[in-house]
């Protein structure tokens, strides 16, 4: 998948190198994230990217259940999710869509169900 931010860096999922890559718009590569093995961070199966209001990057791993939330250029800022059925829980997160308000809308595939999240930071308490 792919999503082009509000400055033009465009991000495409590279789930077979288990990564994030970033280009300019003229489609030179820039930087890329996420292929770690193990810890914070590490990307086993990349589904989804959606990216919020701040320029934030979002991810859905399908492997890892989880949520990961990187900076504009790559830092990881926060990840979440688990195993599970609960709320917070997913199993093999697929898609992912933030919607003007920041709210974040989750595929939780196995669980037949949507979930809803929203990311607060701290200019917006």
């Amino acid at each position: 998948t792919v999503q082009i931010s509000k400055n033009d860096t465009i991000y495409v999922v590279d789930a077979f190198h288990f990564a994030v890559q970033a280009f300019d718009i003229d489609g030179n590569f820039l930087f890329s994230f996420g292929p770690k093995k193990a810890g914070m961070g590490a990307m086993a199966r990349p589904r989804d990217i959606a990216l919020d209001s701040e320029g934030n990057i979002y991810i859905t791993d399908a492997m890892r259940n989880n949520v990961q939330i990187y900076s504009s250029t790559g830092d990881l800022l926060l990840q979440f999710g688990e195993v599970g059925n609960a709320p917070g829980q997913f199993q093999l997160p697929a898609g992912i869509y933030i919607d003007k308000n920041d709210y974040i809308y989750i595929a939780d595939s196995v669980n037949r169900r949507i979930q809803v999240f929203k990311y607060i930071t701290a200019a917006k308490k």
